[in-house]
């Protein structure tokens, strides 16, 4: 008997089934024959031991086990060291639930998870030890019905919670199932019992991050100091400073793992992408540099240095590497559309290159024809050097292949107002937001566009629209106060202006239309002087302003001045009706009856309809 229980303990060494002989050994035999045993275990399973050895130390535990089998059977006096006395029934429950944990555990082995699971249960007849619902929820992990693993690594851990092995199966399964709390409960738990567990304290930090990331940083930070920097560990601190945009310190972490790695190309083109979000623009011109001389075929790297360049407003520099980057065969589509962007961002600053930036795309719309995100660069640059009817096919492509793209409509409808071809422009606007229903520039240019139209009810029902998609767009409060003031709504028209003001005291277009609002009515005039005249300073040269301020000196019979900013007015572009008309009153104040006549005249050629004026030149006089 005692023989074969040898031969039983070398096939559990032989599967590295540990707990099992633990459990076999402490059912079996005295406890320092068991911590015996179990520590020559560890050694077999652990240890890098030759075959000699491994056998050396197999025939003395089964030497330890015959003589542990030989003492138990006679009387001694060393009572300290020996079981407590069992009834015979007890003896045999125990004997009984031993055997089929051997069983179950052999069975486990082999890969026959359900089998050993019901030697488990039988086996949990007799004696409920913890090692039993171990190897159990194991096997449920491992059939991955994962309720009842949880529910017998819970039961393992009543009978002892110190078992960090227990928590380590309770809290993959909580992982597998999504209950990460818990899962990170049960790492908690072990690090209380092992402060100085790494596995641990990894993950528990991974399991942080979302929830807890300050938490999971801590953990990191703790690793680092107590191990040195290791890679792994630097990159997850690294990521999650950038996640939390934190990027000096994602930079220190990057940059204390290229010190581990120096020659990681990656990792320094990553390094110099947070440079970059620091404005640290020469450190990453010198990674880039240093990357690219290695690998000086790599175009995505040109880009990249490209834009340090452009961040450094050196375009010269950028240019270059951007034409060497044309230059390529496998040039991939959102490359060299980021490398157009960035000639049409220049553009900006310098219109002489926009023929450049126009071949750039002319080339995507080539190379990629079912792409239409370069039609609305197109339109824009090619309304740039003044081809409207080009750019007008380029915007109406994009509308049509991509009838989405808000910018596209947004920049066919400007095209038209801007030509004041506005009956066109709201046809173009109203068929946009069959698409683009809630992008409030659709609405907002629809509504200037009845405005100018002279539908102001239209107006109005358009601009409410986009001032409810966009409440806090000044522009949007501005044209909707001037349409309401046009509808003869002051107390809305002035609601609107003072909504504006609070949202923003000093923004001219605002402040000149409400001013302009108060002097046609005669109300606040000293208010509206004062707001006149701080828009005007902001823009001196803006018309319609100089008229606004020269109007409300009007109101306040200052002829003479009031004469100065209207013809200043009138000098500086093509304006209104109304201020041609402005500038006659003005000089009919000032008895200069030949000069009124001659800029109401004038005023009446554009506005045909206004009988007041007709009248006003048939009189010759105010």
């Amino acid at each position: 008997m005692l023989f074969s229980e040898y031969l039983h303990i070398q096939r559990l060494f032989y599967y590295k089934a540990t707990e099992q002989v633990a459990f076999f050994i402490r059912l079996r035999y005295n406890v320092v024959t068991a911590y015996t045993i179990f520590y020559l275990s560890y050694m077999i399973e652990r240890k890098h031991l030759t075959m000699m050895k491994r056998c050396f130390i197999l025939c003395f535990a089964g030497i330890l086990i015959i003589l542990a089998g030989c003492s138990s059977g006679k009387e001694t006096s060393v009572q300290p060291l020996m079981k407590p006395v069992q009834t015979e029934q007890n003896e045999k429950d125990r004997s009984a639930a031993m055997q089929l944990f051997i069983d179950g555990s052999l069975k486990e082995s082999k890969g026959q998870f359900a089998d050993a699971i019901l030697d488990y249960q039988e086996a949990l007849r007799y004696d409920h030890d913890g090692a039993i619902f171990f190897a159990m929820a194991k096997c449920y992990a491992q059939l991955r019905r994962f309720p009842m693993a949880a529910e017998s690594a819970l039961e393992a851990l009543k009978h002892d919670s110190t078992k960090i092995e227990y928590r380590e199966l309770l809290a993959q399964i909580y992982i597998n199932t999504g209950q990460l709390e818990k899962a990170a409960s049960q790492y908690l738990a072990i690090l209380n019992i092992d402060p100085n567990n790494v596995t641990a304290t990894f993950t528990l930090a991974q399991l942080l991050e979302r929830a807890k990331p300050t938490e999971s940083l801590k953990l990191y930070y703790s690793l680092i100091a107590r191990q040195g920097p290791t890679w792994e560990v630097l990159m997850q601190i690294a990521q999650l400073n950038s996640a939390l945009q934190q990027h000096e310190k994602a930079a220190e972490a990057l940059e204390q793992m290229i010190k581990l790695d120096p020659n990681n190309l990656a990792l320094k083109q990553n390094l110099s992408g947070v440079y970059l979000q620091l404005k640290k623009y020469d450190k990453a011109l010198v990674l880039l540099s240093d990357v690219l001389e290695k690998n000086p075929e790599n175009i995505m790297l040109r880009a990249s240095l490209a834009d340090v360049y452009l961040q450094q407003n050196d375009w010269a520099s950028a240019k270059k590497q951007l034409n060497i980057v044309m230059q390529s065969d496998s040039l991939d589509p959102d490359t060299h559309l980021r490398i157009g962007v960035a000639f049409y961002a220049q553009t900006i600053k310098d219109s002489l290159i926009i023929p450049e930036a126009i071949e750039i795309f002319k080339r995507y719309e080539k190379n990629f024809p079912n792409d239409s995100r370069s039609y609305v660069y197109l339109g824009v640059l090619y309304r740039g050097i003044k081809k409207d009817s080009i750019a007008e096919q380029y915007f109406t492509r994009a509308t049509q292949s991509a009838n989405w793209n808000g910018d596209a409509w947004w920049q066919l409808g400007w095209l038209y107002f801007d030509k004041q071809d506005f009956r066109t422009a709201i046809e173009v606007l109203n068929k946009a937001k069959q698409y683009v229903a809630d992008d409030f520039r659709i609405h907002m240019l629809l509504g200037i566009s009845y405005s100018r139209a002279g539908m102001n009810e239209d107006s109005r029902v358009a601009l409410e629209r986009a001032h409810e998609l966009n409440p806090a767009d000044l522009n949007i409060l501005s044209s909707l106060g001037l349409t309401y003031d046009a509808l003869k709504m002051h107390t809305e028209s002035d609601s609107t202006y003072e909504r504006a003001l609070r949202l923003d005291p000093h923004f001219a277009l605002v402040l000149n239309n409400f001013a302009y609002s108060l002097s046609e009515r005669g109300l606040q005039l000293e208010r509206a002087a004062k707001m006149s005249k701080e828009s005007l300073e902001k823009d001196s040269t803006n018309a319609s302003y100089l008229d606004t301020y020269g109007w409300i000196l009007f109101k306040n019979e200052r002829y003479e001045e009031a004469l100065v900013y209207i013809k200043k007015a009138v000098e500086y572009g093509d304006v209104s009706a109304v201020v041609l008309e402005h500038l006659g009153d003005v000089y009919a104040k000032l008895n200069k009856m030949n000069e009124a006549k001659e800029y109401w005249t004038k005023a009446l050629e554009k506005d045909q309809s206004n009988v007041a004026l007709k009248q006003k030149i048939a009189r010759g006089t105010l």
